[in-house]
């Protein structure tokens, strides 16, 4: 026996949200839920209370909420990273986008991984080989199908070691029911052991019991881990290797809404309790697994926790969401796209930065895969249309999930850009055509040349949606944000109104969402292409403004003609957002970024990419933007008080000097 036996107990923490801005009227935004500099709110919170007890934890975070963060609040990182490399945190690893990993194929969980490990090099300055745990995304297990893919060698980190799965997975099916109704302590479900068939993966059980008593909200939930303690220190007495683990959501610790708002103070009165005890300590799952053996192996059957498979309605397989009529549709599409870019790569460079940030939105497509919304979860935004699944009472497709979804069909441009950045040879192409290029069963206008693409959207506002600038046979999109939530906007095209997020650029204030008719498109002379379109928006007081694009065979910049403004929406302000290389803004965020203002120029470098914007106009001139940063990329304003204004949009490869008088195009 033991001369000092005591109950290792570890503390997982699950940190997830999707590519979120700030600025909501329906959810909360990324500043309340990371929380301010003082650590009194948000995850935040959470982080000062385990260095103040000096308690150590484990941590996941997504790699979507990664890039909110590098984006918004990269100290947040940094306060990660710090507690990282005092022995604090271990980071563990997971899939960047928390899709289901079983309702897709090697490949594309393949890809999830890597872009989470990417990501957590960067940001938290890791040693791959360290990142051994994998929190598995909704708990959504299935051994057949998920074990191959985390042991594979060919991962940054050589392989996953363990990974957390809920106790109740270590329990044949008739068992599995039986604890879901009674949660009497088994002491088997405390133990690590290795899943059979599972290719020498360990799975460590998430304690049920830990789970639902950590947040102290009444004098019960104390009582009952002291009885669970009580249990597993005679245990250890007698020599069984047990384990305690608790594992949730960090936003659930920290009461970010809709969890109780009382949750921190919950959590603090935990680690409390905690940090006295002597047959209790707090252990990290590498370290503590270096020590101890796992000697014995258990089949670990596919599933979920029993909240998800049975009080949701998504089934052990989740296939109960994933299935379901409402979703079929979003997972079509979901599914088309990804083999339309498989069937790409197959002629194509996969490492071309035009292909990863394709696939790369894919895998941001896919977050929390087909989640619904459970009339009876606290995660619900709706639930008046229910919809029944055996016993279980389901809801609808999240409308968050579903506009993801919808969204993946801009891969259909992004796929197309592929294309032309193979095509940057032919240097001397000019090019114009109006058509559906992203499915959404709107024309769209693109115009291109051997240097530039632009993409139009007359539906939505006359706005160019998309702009890519090639050089030497690379590309990068530098207008645009796709990946960037769209909140409820199942749209591809539309202005998102509030908070402010994706205006693309010439986005023309209060008219953002009036149509325009495509009057011409013309190729001059072989020189220059032009498309003129007039706003048909019958009821807008910008009826029958007319903008004209036009780009030059051998030119960098995109020159705009705003025609005919009727008088009374004078002055007009249009807003020209900028995402000088979206793919590095996304993993890197803005830390290189360098603004530019000289004059009537004004813009950004990123790296070598200089995108600008300027006017040579008297009645034109810049204003102070209200919303100076957006999703992934920056918005410059403009006032114009004439009923005609020429302005201008260009790119330049920097060599040295990013002053625009020095600028060689390549």
């Amino acid at each position: 026996m033991l001369s000092n036996p005591f109950v290792p107990l570890a503390i997982v923490h699950h940190a997830n949200q999707y590519l979120i801005t700030n600025g909501y009227n329906n959810r909360s935004g990324l500043a309340e839920i990371l929380g301010p500099k003082d650590a009194s709110s948000g995850l935040r919170a959470i982080l000062h209370l385990h260095e103040q007890y000096d308690i150590p934890f484990h941590l996941h975070v997504s790699g979507t909420l990664i890039e909110a963060c590098a984006w918004y609040d990269p100290l947040f990182l940094k306060e990660i990273s710090e507690l990282r490399q005092s022995g604090f945190i271990e980071i563990m690893g997971s899939t960047y986008a928390q899709n289901i990993m079983t309702l897709f194929d090697r490949e594309h969980n393949h890809h999830q991984i890597q872009e989470e490990l990417r990501l957590i090099k960067k940001w938290f300055d890791s040693d791959l080989s360290d990142i051994t745990g994998f929190w598995v995304p909704e708990r959504v297990w299935n051994t057949k199908h998920l074990a191959p893919i985390l042991t594979d060698s060919e991962l940054d980190n050589g392989g996953f070691n363990y990974i957390l799965v809920d106790d109740r997975l270590f329990l044949p099916k008739g068992a599995r029911d039986r604890f879901d109704q009674n949660h009497s302590f088994i002491p088997e479900l405390f133990e690590p052991r290795y899943i059979q068939d599972g290719m020498g993966l360990i799975g460590l059980p998430l304690s049920s019991e830990m789970r639902h008593n950590v947040m102290f909200d009444t004098g019960q939930n104390e009582q009952n881990l002291n009885a669970l303690l009580t249990k597993l220190y005679n245990e250890v007495k007698s020599g069984r290797e047990v384990i305690a683990i608790y594992g949730d959501d960090m936003e659930k610790a920290a009461g970010i809404p809709p969890w109780n708002e009382n949750a921190i103070k919950q959590y603090h009165a935990f680690l409390q309790w905690l940090k006295p005890r002597q047959d209790a300590k707090p252990v990290l799952l590498n370290k503590w697994l270096d020590s101890h053996k796992v000697q014995s192996t258990i089949p670990v059957g596919p599933g979920t926790y029993r909240e998800l498979a049975k009080d949701f309605g998504a089934g052990e397989d989740y296939m109960g969401w994933a299935a379901s009529p409402a979703w079929l549709p979003y997972q079509t599409i979901i599914s088309k796209s990804w083999s339309k870019l498989k069937s790409l790569s197959a002629n194509g460079d996969k490492n071309s930065p035009m292909f990863q940030l394709t696939r790369k939105h894919l895998l941001a497509c896919t977050y929390e895969t087909a989640w619904h919304d459970a009339p009876n979860s606290i995660h619900t935004d709706v639930s008046d249309d229910i919809k029944t699944n055996g016993d279980a009472i389901i809801g609808l497709p999240a409308p968050w999930a579903c506009t993801l979804a919808s969204h993946a069909r801009a891969a259909n441009v992004l796929m197309e850009a592929v294309k032309w950045e193979q095509d940057t040879m032919n240097e001397k192409k000019l090019y114009a055509c109006l058509g559906d290029i992203d499915g959404d069963g709107h024309e769209e206008v693109i115009l291109r040349n051997g240097t530039v693409a632009v993409v139009i959207s007359p539906h939505f506002g006359g706005r160019i949606v998309y702009m890519f600038y090639f050089n030497e046979n690379t590309g990068a999109l530098i207008v645009g944000n796709p990946s960037d939530d769209w909140n409820w906007l199942e749209e591809l095209n539309d202005f998102m109104d509030v908070p402010m997020n994706h205006p693309g650029a010439f986005a023309d204030g209060h008219f953002e969402h009036d149509s325009y008719e495509v009057s011409s498109i013309k190729i001059k002379e072989n020189n220059e292409v032009e498309v003129v379109m007039k706003n048909n928006q019958q009821n807008s007081d910008a009826y029958g403004m007319k903008k004209r694009f036009s780009l030059e065979k051998d030119g960098n910049e995109v020159n705009i003609c705003y025609e005919n403004i009727p008088p009374n929406i004078l002055p007009l302000t249009i807003n020209i957002g900028l995402s000088p290389d979206y793919l590095r803004l996304l993993r890197e965020g803005r830390s290189a970024v360098v603004p530019y203002n000289d004059g009537g120029i004004r813009g950004f470098r990123n790296g070598k990419i200089f995108v600008w914007s300027y006017f040579n106009s008297p009645d034109a001139k810049w204003a102070i933007s209200p919303d100076p940063i957006f999703g992934h990329g920056f918005c410059l304003s403009l006032s114009i008080t004439s009923s005609d204004v020429s302005l201008f949009l260009g790119v330049n490869h920097i060599h040295t000097d990013y002053s625009l008088r020095n600028t060689e195009d390549n």
